[in-house]
């Protein structure tokens, strides 16, 4: 069964132009080990909830949190307002996973842009055990 997470698309979409203009990136794990350099990603993490952060640095800082980069929560999956949850296509370990910008042929950055253009409202991830997919909804059609 798969997992469904939604992600507001109007704070997905500052993230995602805060990364893409940023200069400098923190690499993920692997673009660390391989000394590739990051080209702009939107961060996925499970940590203490499920969330987008930007790559970009300097980081992009929240306002209503003092010393935190800004984020955007999963729907039902923030833990200050929904708890502590899990879902085993996360798997049991935390992680971070970069969701590149502007890979070819489709850049993301470039999808954000034009979903939120025509009214979009959600960043829509799909997870299965082995593998997620990217997507742009409208609406929610799954519960968190």
């Amino acid at each position: 069964m798969a997992l469904h997470l939604y992600f507001d698309l109007t704070t997905t979409l500052r993230l995602a132009e805060h990364a893409v203009s940023s200069a400098a990136h923190a690499p993920s794990f692997g673009e660390n080990e391989d000394g590739i350099v990051c080209p702009g990603a939107l961060v996925w993490v499970h940590d203490q909830g499920v969330y987008l952060m930007s790559s970009g640095l300097p980081r992009l800082d929240d306002p209503n949190r003092p010393d935190s980069s800004l984020v955007v929560y999963a729907d039902g999956w923030n833990p200050d307002t929904d708890g502590h949850r899990r879902d085993v296509d996360l798997g049991g370990d935390d992680f971070a996973e970069h969701l590149h910008l502007t890979d070819q042929p489709r850049p993301l950055i470039g999808v954000l842009r034009a979903a939120h253009t025509r009214g979009y409202r959600w960043l829509h991830l799909t997870v299965t055990d082995d593998t997620y997919e990217v997507r742009i909804a409208r609406t929610r059609r799954h519960q968190p």
